[in-house]
């Protein structure tokens, strides 16, 4: 596999990534990257890429400077005569802007998707889409990973009983679904209204929650407003114990003060965004080895769909 794929990352994933080239036994390639004083970024690869099948580890979160700087990547390695360029983004920015809520608006996932066409890559992994209709903006084949097994078999080792998986919206009930035919839990949904992003009304518990250790699923935490809100409504009805897994850990603004204050005892995340927090409440299971396993499958024209078995 080493003579025909190189693999690379961005300037944000070089960690993430140099656990992924462990988990292959392959070597990281790096790229050069510099900043001239305006800002404006230049990319460069120090060695031919030329018939190689590319893979490029990118963290594009917020700011937009490492989106660019990983298109900027994808039309170096396309100009550079690479066979492939597989964009492997853990978690895929503006997921949760995927329609239309009122007039005059942008569908800025389309225009993700757009613009990462446009400059030339031919195959994207990713981790827990927001919503499956994200795939439908893709030309290209988009695999959208599940960190179901990651955090299913972390849930196990655990060694928790009585437990309760909760959604915290309709919209995740299949979601949690899939979790139970791994775990001996019951399930609850919890009924939110909502006034803005970010923001909760109200909140209702849909089932029964008294005496059970609550394990909310979610793909995404950002402020954890709503997230701590929830767990102190499920303790309020008689929970055991309130924790979290959510895959993308964004944690804007006041979201580590929030969940200090919380009664959520734990959130566990994937390193999909950030790799590492110095907080009490937060743990980071690593997606590394599903996306290894996901890249040499489709080195060896593999099905992805076995990635469900236990890594």
């Amino acid at each position: 596999m080493e003579n025909s794929v190189k693999l690379y990352a961005t300037s944000t994933a070089v960690e993430l990534a140099g656990k992924i080239a462990t988990a292959l036994g392959l070597p990281l390639h790096y790229i050069q990257t510099e900043k001239f004083s305006d800002g404006e970024l230049s990319v460069r690869f120090n060695e031919s890429v030329r018939g190689q099948m590319v893979f490029l580890v990118a963290k594009v979160n917020m700011p937009y400077e490492h989106f660019f700087e990983m298109l900027m990547t994808v039309d170096a390695a396309r100009r550079s005569s690479a066979k492939e360029v597989v964009l492997v983004l853990p978690y895929l920015p503006h997921s949760r802007q995927e329609r239309r809520d009122g007039q005059r608006t942008s569908i800025s996932s389309r225009m993700v998707a757009d613009i990462i066409q446009l400059m030339g890559a031919d195959r994207i992994i990713t981790l827990d889409l927001h919503t499956n209709a994200i795939e439908g903006f893709y030309k290209i084949p988009l695999d959208p990973l599940s960190s179901l097994r990651l955090f299913c078999d972390h849930i196990k080792n655990s060694g928790l009983d009585h437990l309760c998986l909760c959604s915290p919206d309709f919209g995740g009930i299949k979601r949690i679904r899939e979790y139970k035919k791994h775990l001996d839990a019951e399930m609850v949904v919890i009924n939110k209204e909502r006034l803005k992003a970010n923001q909760v009304a109200h909140m209702e518990i849909i089932g029964e929650v008294r005496n059970r250790n609550i394990i909310i699923v979610d793909d995404l935490v950002d402020t954890a407003g709503t997230l701590c809100k929830a767990a102190d409504v499920l303790m309020e009805h008689g929970a055991a114990s309130v924790r979290a897994y959510c895959t993308h850990g964004v944690l804007s603004g006041a979201a580590l003060e929030t969940i200090q204050n919380s009664q959520l005892l734990k959130l566990c995340i994937s390193d999909t965004v950030n790799e590492k927090f110095e907080h009490p409440k937060i743990e980071v299971v690593s997606c590394a080895p599903l996306l290894a396993r996901a890249i040499e499958h489709l080195v060896n024209n593999k099905s992805l769909a076995a990635l469900d078995k236990a890594l």
